[in-house]
């Protein structure tokens, strides 16, 4: 699979979990009107915006990490769609299917590839379906742009706090360690 990189486990995985889903919404086109959400961010993500077409770039795929083998697809803006879960019974088809599942060791290249296969031909009945309605608030967040008092860089009022952006107030994903200067019109 192009996008990952390999078909992985996980990627074979995602892809039948999405094919269920857009079986039961009637096979939409992919893409626009849709929106998928995985609930973990490794592999499923990937393999959601190989079947359903969403992408995080058009905000149309959420990444919920709860660390479950676990996706959604629903149209938008109704938020109407299907849940797909991988059952815990299916562990019981292999033992490196278990050892995949409850993450007890690392799987062999061999093993990786025969649990892909399993995976894409999977029976629908090892799967958890559910029907749903997203509760998650879709709208994109159109307020006024200011300025950090802090740092100085841009960003939605909606996401500051007392006119500092959120890495500023202690809440960003780093630690900045330096500012690297470069020169005015450098690449």
């Amino acid at each position: 699979m192009a996008i990952h990189g390999h078909l992985a486990p996980g990627i074979a995985l995602g892809v039948r979990m999405a094919s269920i889903a857009m079986e039961k919404l009637g096979n939409p086109k992919p893409g626009k009107g849709l929106t998928g959400v995985v609930e973990t961010r490794v592999c499923l993500p990937d393999a959601l915006m190989a079947v359903a077409g969403t992408t995080p770039g058009n905000g149309n795929l959420i990444i919920y990490d709860l660390g479950k083998l676990a996706l959604a697809i629903t149209r938008y803006p109704s938020g109407e769609g299907y849940r797909v879960a991988l059952k815990s019974e299916a562990a019981q088809l292999s033992d490196a299917l278990e050892t995949f599942m409850y993450r007890r060791a690392k799987l062999s290249h061999q093993e990786r590839d025969k649990l892909a296969r399993l995976f894409l031909e999977m029976d629908a009945g090892y799967f958890r379906v559910e029907r749903i309605r997203l509760t998650l608030n879709l709208k994109p967040r159109r307020t006024p742009i200011a300025r950090c008092s802090s740092c100085g860089e841009l960003q939605p009022q909606g996401f500051m706090h007392d006119g500092v952006c959120r890495p500023c107030a202690g809440e960003g994903y780093y630690e900045r360690v330096e500012e690297v200067r470069l020169d005015a019109g450098a690449e």
